[in-house]
Formats: C-alpha cells, structure tokens, sequence
C-alpha cells in the first residue's frame, strides 16, 4: 500500500493475502497456524476493517526462542496508513508454553492504550504453540 502526501511518500509493508471476514479466534488460529513450526518467536499485527474484513498483516518481529521485540509504532502507523479498524496482535511460543508472559500482557496493555488513542480497537493477541492455543480475551487475560 503506498500514500503520497505532496512530496512525501510513506509504503506500509502490509501482506495482502486471502481477503475475506475474520469471524472468530478459529479464523485467525487457522490462518496463522504454521507459526507452531517456527523456532523462533514471530509477532505479526493482523489489519481489519470496522466490520472485520482482512485488509492484510505484517511481521512487526522476529525474536529468540523466547522473546520478540515489539515495534509499536510500526503497528500504529500501518493501522493508520490502511485505515484499520482493528488489529490483532499474533505471536508463537517455540517453548510450548501458551500462557502469556508478564511481558506479553504488557505489550498487549501498551498496544491497547495507543491503538485507542487512533480509534483502533485491539480485538485480542493469540498465542500458537505446538500442542495448543491461546487467546487473551477469551481467557480474560491482560488488558480484555
């Protein structure tokens, strides 16, 4: 997706894949399952319209067996610049472990409070592991 303001030009990297309504956490667990495989932890931000269409996602870090970085501005300059309406933070668990960390409610709660502030609403953050799943919201986890 690009923007052109007069001479500026800002690209949000946004993957525009399979189109289509993103109904319940089952949609967004199989569209993002493969990452049970990776070695490392990948954090992608997934971009909806008000009504939950799939505008795209984008990997916002790849970090250790156990940690990823996240960069919340990129995530809060990509929702602005594809006009989202919602986002949902996905990331995995190489570990196994699907609870979320200290550090995951954390990120979740930061995300949360400055995706308000552009009235982008955080709809939940999933955890995929190998041998199950995690949804922060339906576990009323964190800041849902």
């Amino acid at each position: 997706m690009k923007q052109e303001f007069d001479t500026l030009t800002v690209k949000a990297e946004v993957q525009e894949e399979k189109r289509g309504t993103v109904k319940s956490l089952h949609d967004v667990i199989n569209r993002y399952e493969s990452l049970k495989y990776e070695q490392k932890e990948h954090l992608y931000a997934v971009f909806l319209t008000n009504s939950n269409q799939f505008i795209g996602d984008k990997i916002i870090g790849i970090g250790s067996r156990d940690t990823v970085e996240t960069d919340l501005q990129d995530v809060i300059r990509t929702a602005a610049l594809t006009n989202a309406g919602a986002v949902i933070l996905v990331h995995n668990h190489p570990s196994g472990n699907t609870r979320a960390t200290a550090k995951d409610v954390e990120v979740t709660r930061k995300a949360r409070d400055v995706l308000e502030k552009i009235n982008v609403e955080l709809l939940d953050h999933v955890i995929i592991s190998k041998t199950e799943n995690y949804s922060m919201r339906r576990s009323n986890d964190g800041p849902f």
